[in-house]
C-alpha cells in the first residue's frame, strides 16, 4: 500500500544538514553532490529558536570560506 510520506520534521532536516556538513569537511567519498550552499539553505530553513543552530550556521559559513581557500591553494 502506498502511504504518503510526511514532511520531515524541523529537527530531522536540521540533523541532515549537520550530517551533510560532516561529509563535506571530511571530503567523504559518500558525499555525492553535497554542497555548503545546500547545507546552509537547509540549516537556515530549519533554524528554529535554538541558539546552537545559529552558531552552527555561522560555523558552516566560515568553513565554506576556508574550504574555498584550501581548494584554491591546491590548484
Amino acid at each position: 500500500r502506498n502511504v504518503p510520506v510526511k514532511r520531515a520534521s524541523e529537527n530531522l532536516n536540521f540533523a541532515s544538514a549537520v550530517a551533510e556538513f560532516g561529509m563535506l569537511i571530511r571530503e567523504s567519498s559518500y558525499k555525492g553532490n553535497a554542497s555548503f550552499d545546500a547545507v546552509l539553505t537547509r540549516a537556515k530553513a530549519n533554524k528554529g529558536t535554538e541558539g546552537y543552530r545559529a552558531e552552527f550556521i555561522q560555523l558552516v559559513e566560515r568553513a565554506k570560506l576556508l574550504m574555498q581557500e584550501y581548494y584554491l591553494a591546491r590548484e
